[in-house]
């Protein structure tokens, strides 16, 4: 019975996707002069798009997690059903020879507003709930999201130069066009080759900090039993309970402290104002909190939660050679 009314859920959130798809084949339809199929067309995915909406509430309650993912979808299919459609229509006459002119220029406004939109409205959009549980989902996104901003933008590119020269230089324009989809590709790779390697040294120190810590509580248990065994402690030169924890105590501050600067780097770009960090500043204060008090003899299992936390969300993405 549970199997039956999950497919019957699934089945009608496809609705969601017809309903959307029909109203942005709709809307080129009537830019494209079709306007009575276009209307029809675009009508009728609304009315296809709110009949899943029912099913849609339901998803939305049986995990706390997917309220903050659709929010993102809602905004970039807000800003796709009036940028998208441009660019398609200039690909599609392309690709039949009847391009002019106004068509690249069209392409080329869609797709800034499509790279500034990502850009911009990605980092705002990004859940600020749940984050660690979010965790390994967000580098994805923080990764796919700058790299589709990158292509969009270098594209705007070529439909810029396409509107100002494909009447009077074609050839030229075709080479430097070809140059700049290669660039597009190089940027992509260098975009998640930067997330691979910011998950690897996070998941390189966090490990070294939990070691850290494990090293921290063995000596404060060698240090009960000098306690409890006072013959114990005058063979190790009188040392009072408490003691000889200085350097482990530094030596797990010195890892929090690498593993801070890697919490606080942007995914996706080197560039922090536009970029996604790790990290929220306020989870970090909470882990950091954790860790202190963990290190200053408090309880370190909340500290180990949240980094192994942080260890299985970079696990997927471990790659030394990055």
């Amino acid at each position: 019975m549970t199997t039956v009314r999950t497919v019957r859920t699934y089945g009608q959130l496809a609705l969601l996707p017809l309903g959307f798809a029909s109203i942005m084949y709709g809307d080129l339809l009537f830019r494209d002069g079709q306007r009575g199929l276009g209307k029809f067309l675009f009508i009728s995915g609304w009315v296809v798009a709110l009949s899943g909406m029912p099913a849609l509430n339901r998803y939305l309650k049986a995990n706390h997690l997917r309220e903050g993912i659709l929010k993102i979808f809602v905004i970039l299919f807000i800003v796709g059903s009036f940028a998208v459609p441009g660019p398609i229509v200039s690909l599609v006459k392309v690709f039949d020879g009847t391009a002019q002119p106004v068509n690249y220029r069209q392409a080329a406004l869609s797709l800034a507003l499509i790279y500034i939109a990502l850009t911009i409205l990605s980092r705002i959009a990004e859940p600020k709930d749940h984050v660690l549980e979010r965790l390994a989902s967000r580098i994805q996104r923080a990764a796919v999201f700058r790299a589709l901003a990158n292509v969009t933008g270098i594209f705007a590119v070529v439909a810029f130069l396409g509107a100002r020269f494909v009447a009077t230089h074609p050839v030229p324009l075709i080479s430097t066009g070809l140059t700049l989809v290669v660039a597009a590709a190089v940027v992509t790779h260098k975009t998640f080759a930067r997330a691979r390697k910011l998950c690897t040294q996070i998941h390189a120190d966090t490990q070294t900090l939990l070691r850290d810590l494990d090293e921290l509580d063995q000596a404060r248990s060698r240090s009960t039993t000098s306690t409890a065994k006072p013959w114990i402690r005058r063979l190790r030169g009188g040392r009072q309970a408490g003691g000889g924890h200085t350097d482990e105590q530094k030596a797990a501050l010195r890892a929090w402290d690498a593993v801070k600067l890697g919490l606080s780097t942007p995914v996706d770009t080197g560039y922090r104002r536009i970029g996604l960090p790790f990290l929220t500043d306020e989870v970090v204060a909470e882990i950091e909190a954790k860790v202190r008090t963990a290190v200053h003899g408090g309880r370190a299992g909340p500290a180990r939660a949240d980094l192994q936390v942080i260890q299985r969300a970079c696990s997927g993405r471990v790659d030394v050679l990055a």
